[in-house]
């Protein structure tokens, strides 16, 4: 992916949008979609719709080919209202309302994940005759955010699953699975294939076939804290060798949300406070936690950012420990408590955080009454 330094800083710079708020970058964007698009021969990229569901994204993603995966009905109404065609769209969240599954379907979205009979029972009952993707619980050991705790069907039922599917006359499209957000062991990917290797073949016994494996998203992004992470390459290379094992090749689905949209964007905020508590400079920036950056304070991991200065520092600045707070009363508005800066930061200054699309705008909220901040696009 481009890192931020090399796109969007200089051009940030030059504009003067009230603070706080995001900037993409389209050609970023469209970078990193070419980039999971090229990864393998018979691919096809859904934009993970959680990760960032501003809609001047959603429509340039749209306008060059994503498709999109979409975890409620609100997020397919999104969509479908930005002129989304249905055919685009994965249902891929493994536990739904069912009033979601019957609208999804009469509205032409006809994919579905699922990871429990139970689950297949529901979509045979709102949805017959719809496409089902099974998913699979895999190795998310070694990822900041882990999801196996909450989703994926253990490998040994899989294939039960999947003939029980069968005799709900849905259609098994494929199988997926998810490494967890922000995975740092390159053969995650390649691992979790070779666990689901047995279960194709024994289906073929059956004389079942699936059309994809949804190899979901995870792909890491540098943070200040997730520096040593594995390049998308050699988790390809990975991928690619695992894939060759099987005994035919379905095509690959990719869902990747921060991998795409993480680095195409970044926060300007501005300092509102400055002032010296317990021996150490602390900022109050008007973008905290709560209407900014949540993943600052989540709980099963951090996001640190790379933060730079609006105006860029002269060589041989003398620079400072800070700690930067949100604008909220509230004591867990913390966005860092250890950044290293230029010492003559002051009221009014502006910093920039870098590498912030993913998982901020769309989990902002208006705590105290602080607004969601508006996302430009250029």
């Amino acid at each position: 992916m481009i890192p931020n330094d090399v796109e969007i800083l200089k051009e940030v710079r030059s504009h003067r949008y009230a603070t706080p708020y995001f900037f993409t970058s389209r050609k970023i964007l469209e970078h990193n979609y070419k980039t999971f698009s090229n990864m393998f021969k018979d691919v096809e990229v859904y934009y993970a719709l959680k990760a960032n569901s501003d809609p001047k994204i959603l429509t340039f993603l749209n306008k060059i080919g994503c498709g999109f995966e979409a975890a409620s009905i609100f997020e397919i109404d999104i969509l479908l209202n930005l002129g989304v065609k249905p055919n685009k769209i994965i249902y891929g969240t493994s536990v739904k309302p069912p009033k979601h599954i019957s609208l999804a379907i009469k509205a032409g979205v006809d994919r579905f994940a699922a990871d429990s009979h139970e689950e297949l029972d529901k979509i045979a009952k709102h949805a017959p005759s719809s496409r089902v993707l099974i998913r699979a619980r895999v190795n998310d050991s070694g990822s900041v955010f882990t999801f196996s705790e909450r989703f994926g069907a253990p490998i040994e039922s899989i294939k039960a699953m999947v003939l029980y599917a069968h005799h709900l006359d849905l259609k098994t499209y494929g199988i997926s699975f998810h490494v967890g957000s922000q995975a740092t062991q390159v053969d995650r990917w390649a691992t979790a294939i070779a666990s689901i290797k047995p279960i194709i073949e024994q289906l073929m016994d059956e004389g079942i076939t699936i059309d994809a494996i949804d190899i979901g998203g995870g792909f890491p992004v540098v943070y200040n804290n997730h520096k040593e992470l594995p390049h998308i390459e050699n988790i390809t290379s990975n991928i690619n060798k695992a894939f060759k094992t099987l005994p035919y090749q379905p095509k690959i689905i990719i869902e990747p949300g921060r991998g795409i949209v993480a680095t195409s964007t970044v926060m300007v905020s501005q300092v509102i406070s400055r002032t010296i508590r317990n021996g150490k400079i602390w900022l109050v920036m008007d973008g905290g936690i709560y209407n900014c950056l949540y993943e600052a304070m989540i709980h099963q991991g951090t996001t640190q950012y790379d933060i730079r200065t609006m105006v860029v520092p002269k060589k041989n600045t003398e620079q400072l420990s800070y700690a930067l707070t949100g604008p909220t009363g509230d004591s867990l508005d913390v966005i860092t408590r250890d950044i290293t800066l230029p010492s003559a930061i002051a009221e009014g200054d502006k910093l920039i955080f870098e590498n912030a699309g993913a998982y901020t705008i769309t989990m902002a909220n208006s705590f105290n009454g602080f607004p969601r901040p508006e996302l430009y696009i250029n």
